[in-house]
């Protein structure tokens, strides 16, 4: 065997599998779709050739069960309505809707973009948040070393010497033994409590009493409106496009925010209005939770009947307002995290260094 052979056997042609259905692979799969589709692949055999090529053993397993119902005789809308845990709701009437009118390739395009771009945000997003949340493990990690291995070895020269002990001595020296004895505790508390906030916000009541009181504070508040302005913008863009019915498309929305409990029963109360014979501009305006630039861009949309794209050229700049806020708020945040950090460990400081200061200056 020549000395490249064995490399070539072994080259990368292909990455890693991996078990997980992650949205890389789903923005993959309709990217490829589109293409083939576009090159004049019958639909079928399209989804078996992004079947073959992704690198999700999930999504391939799920896409060659779409390829047996689809040759069976489904529609693909139809099929996918089974996979509402991997497919989004809007993606799978956006589908449908491709399938009815034939412009499968355009609005396969459109998807496409619509998910790198949620793609892109929630990178930013999270991009934004790391460093934060990376001072504050490195504060809490600090903070707690040195309770549990320095304050005792000085605590204990304490004792041994009698010392008289300021304040803030005997302060930190209780905190170290409270960390000491119950640090187990504490920390299975904070797992614990962590859990069941998570699975509180997995329930309606939850979602509905903890986005209330987000929409209420300061900087997240108007955050949270920016992210919402957004997603509602760029979905009603996306579906009007594609030619759906402004009541299907609200209904659409509505699984878009299910999620969101307020936004999403304030969509559907729009819904309704719009549904009795108000403009949606104004069923909008009465739920009160949209800004007056979406509903004032809204009606422009509505008496030109530029609906998709008013909204096409509104969705940007929520985008980059949503980013401006997420940028300003880990901003705000570094600084406050950096001084408490510093306000901490000085007082640790203080605490062992005042005495022995003070045992120094009685020695003759």
């Amino acid at each position: 065997m020549a000395f490249e052979d064995f490399f070539l056997e072994h080259a990368r042609v292909s990455s890693k599998a991996h078990q997980r259905v992650t949205l890389d692979d789903k923005m993959t799969f309709f990217r490829q779709l589109a293409t083939l589709v576009a090159s004049g692949t019958p639909l079928v055999q399209a989804i078996q050739i992004t079947a073959e090529q992704t690198e999700s053993i999930g999504l391939r397993k799920i896409l060659e069960e779409i390829v047996m119902r689809v040759s069976a005789g489904g529609s693909l809308h139809a099929v996918l309505t089974n996979y509402r845990n991997v497919f989004e709701d809007h993606w799978i009437e956006l589908i449908g809707i491709g399938e009815v009118s034939g412009k499968m390739e355009d609005v396969l395009e459109d998807l496409n973009k619509q998910i790198a771009d949620s793609r892109e945000t929630r990178k930013k997003v999270k991009s934004a948040m790391m460093y934060p949340i990376v001072l504050i493990i490195v504060a809490v990690v600090v903070v707690s070393a040195m309770l549990s291995f320095v304050v005792p070895t000085f605590a204990n020269m304490f004792k041994e010497m009698d010392a008289e002990l300021p304040d803030i001595t005997k302060f930190v020296m209780g905190a170290s033994d409270f960390i000491m004895s119950y640090g187990i505790y504490i920390f299975g508390g904070v797992i614990a409590l962590a859990v069941a906030f998570r699975q509180y916000m997995k329930t309606e009541a939850g979602r509905r009493r903890v986005g209330a009181i987000g929409l209420a504070c300061p900087m997240v508040g108007p955050m949270m409106v920016q992210s919402a302005m957004y997603r509602f913008t760029s979905n009603l863009a996306l579906l009007q496009k594609s030619g759906v019915p402004i009541l299907e498309t609200m209904d659409t929305l509505g699984t878009v925010f299910r999620n969101s409990p307020i936004y999403r029963d304030a969509i559907i109360t729009a819904r309704n209005r719009v549904a009795a014979g108000q403009p949606l501009a104004d069923s909008l305006e009465k739920t009160g939770l949209f800004t007056t630039m979406v509903t004032g861009m809204v009606r422009i949309g509505e008496e030109s009947s530029e609906i998709p794209a008013v909204m096409a050229q509104l969705a940007p700049y929520y985008k980059e307002r949503m980013q401006g806020f997420i940028t300003k708020l880990t901003k705000l945040m570094e600084p406050c995290i950096i001084v408490i950090m510093g306000a901490v460990i000085a007082g640790l400081m203080l605490a062992i260094y005042i005495p022995m200061f003070d045992m120094a200056g009685n020695v003759h």
